[in-house]
């Protein structure tokens, strides 16, 4: 992996070494602004479900997930379709390849499955299931259709990328659910609980009433699946209307956690709320107490080190205001203790609210949030609907910095969106599916990290050249290593030579 790069997530992940910005300077700096570059950044074909419609004016419900597919260096997009809202409706599947900055449809040449087989898809993941370091990709269902896995085939002796070909019925048992004649999928999450280095699969499910189970699948190691669900969590698989689910290390021990939702009722042992489930270190959850964060009315989650202490963080979408729980200590298999507020005056956050993700978009080593405003289940597609994309200031408390009147062109109903480098110029774009159409946004102020200046001047010198020497030697055990550029485990000579090449003002 390219030096620069491993020393950008070093260093970035240092709180104390961010260029941290003053509650003035946020409050009155300019910060990221997008420019609509769909018309010439995204190249659709007809979908077969409508082959005589304008694929830009699609009016499906559509969930995105990202990743570089083909390892060219540019990171890629699987979009899943379906008819909106909690009606079936199965539709065609799409891959859009990164080609040097422009979306390119490439659908019928690289993943044929997607038009053979239409699908009620709810959710996407793009992850290395098989062993093979080429990533894979899950499509969820609903409306009892069961998931489908997409095995990356690779390149071939010529170096030319093979595509995805469906193997769901040699990778999957067929699931069965509590109290519903099959799935009913709304998210999928991958993480090892085992300890076994293969990534499992956690598939979080709904029902309208009465309630039913979620389910966790578990690799063998070459992306072969079996269902461990009801020994592993018994009576925790219970769920009402589960909407996301995230595989974390929640405390620190080592081992992978749950993060799930039940919501809109509740259903025995849960009430409605964001769910933790600790890992006893066998992979087994309800050995163990569960744990519910502070939170009303939830219906997404996304999780990620929102102040830089090195613990994971939970900010909640809710029906109310969205609200952020802020670790501030951890204790092996929990609890966890929070520090937990609402957004106070954000207009897009106040509402019905849909999915939610985590990125670094003005690359100054803070996540900041994303959160599409489009339900699952109501139908709140329109200009009331728009996308909220939350700036951090380092320490965890993110807000909306644009007011209720704002008219910036993000500010639009998506269904579901992906923070994505598209032209590969080191930030973070957006692309988006809406409720009618598709936009490709452009970040057009970004502003490079400088991963070199460790006392934060603004350039790269002496006193950088002097830290490092510092510094020199084997990182500490569990401690910061900002200088260790390369992610080697020391600081020595590659991490010298970057910082030279680097001599100079930051961009």
């Amino acid at each position: 992996m390219d030096p620069q790069i491993n020393s950008q997530r070093c260093v970035l992940a240092i709180a104390g070494l961010v260029c941290a910005a003053t509650v003035t300077d946020v409050l009155t700096a300019q910060w990221v602004s997008f420019a609509d570059d769909t018309a010439f950044r995204l190249l659709l074909d007809a979908f077969a479900d409508n082959p005589a419609g304008d694929p830009m004016d699609d009016n499906q419900e559509k969930d995105v997930a990202v990743g570089d597919l083909n390892r060219d260096g540019w990171d890629d997009l699987i979009v899943v379709r379906k008819q909106p809202f909690s009606t079936p409706g199965a539709r065609q599947d799409v891959l859009l390849l990164n080609e040097n900055g422009v979306l390119v449809d490439r659908t019928a040449e690289f993943a044929p499955g997607f038009i053979a087989t239409l699908t009620d898809a709810r959710d996407v993941l793009i992850s290395e299931l098989t062993g093979d370091d080429w990533p894979d990709v899950i499509i969820v269902n609903t409306f009892w259709q069961q998931p489908m896995f997409y095995r990356n085939l690779g390149n071939n002796e010529m170096g030319n990328w093979l595509g995805l070909v469906d193997e769901s019925s040699l990778r999957f048992p067929t699931i069965e659910v509590a109290n519903l004649p099959g799935p009913q999928f709304c998210a999928v999450h991958g993480g090892d609980v085992t300890g076994n280095g293969a990534m499992d699969l956690f598939f979080s499910n709904y029902a309208m009433s009465g309630g039913t189970t979620d389910v966790l699948l578990i690799n063998d190691g070459s992306g072969h699946f079996t269902d461990e669900t009801a020994q592993r969590l018994g009576s925790y698989a219970n769920v009402a209307f589960g909407t996301a689910v995230h595989i974390q290390d929640m405390d620190n021990d080592g081992d992978n956690d749950i993060v799930k939702i039940s919501t809109l009722y509740s259903v025995a042992p849960f009430d409605i709320g964001v769910f933790i489930l600790f890992n006893n270190g066998a992979g087994v959850f309800n050995a163990l107490p569960f744990q519910e964060p502070a939170n009303t009315s939830p219906y997404y989650f996304a999780v990620g080190d929102l102040d830089g202490n090195g613990m994971l963080d939970i900010f909640v979408e809710q029906d109310p205001q969205d609200q952020v729980n802020l670790a501030t200590s951890v204790n092996p298999d929990g609890p966890i203790t929070y520090s937990s507020f609402t957004l106070s005056s954000s207009p897009r956050t106040n509402g019905f609210g849909g999915n939610t993700k985590l990125a670094d978009v003005d690359n100054d080593g803070g996540l900041d949030v994303g959160v599409a405003p489009i339900d699952v289940d109501i139908q709140n597609c329109g200009p009331g609907s728009q996308f909220a994309l939350l700036r951090n200031p380092g320490d965890g408390h993110v807000f909306d910095p644009w007011p209720a009147n704002d008219s910036r062109n993000i500010h639009i109903d998506a269904h579901d969106f992906g923070f994505i480098d598209v032209n590969n110029d080191g930030c973070m774009d957006i692309f988006m599916g809406l409720c009618i159409g598709w936009r490709v946004f452009i970040q057009e102020n970004c502003v490079l990290p400088c991963p070199w200046d460790l006392d934060d001047s603004g350039d790269v010198g002496v006193k950088d050249l002097l830290f490092l020497l510092g510094a020199w030697g084997p990182c500490p055990p569990k401690g910061d290593c900002p200088a260790d550029f390369d992610a080697s485990g020391d600081v020595g000579v590659k991490d010298l030579l970057s910082l030279l090449g680097a001599w100079g003002p930051c961009p």
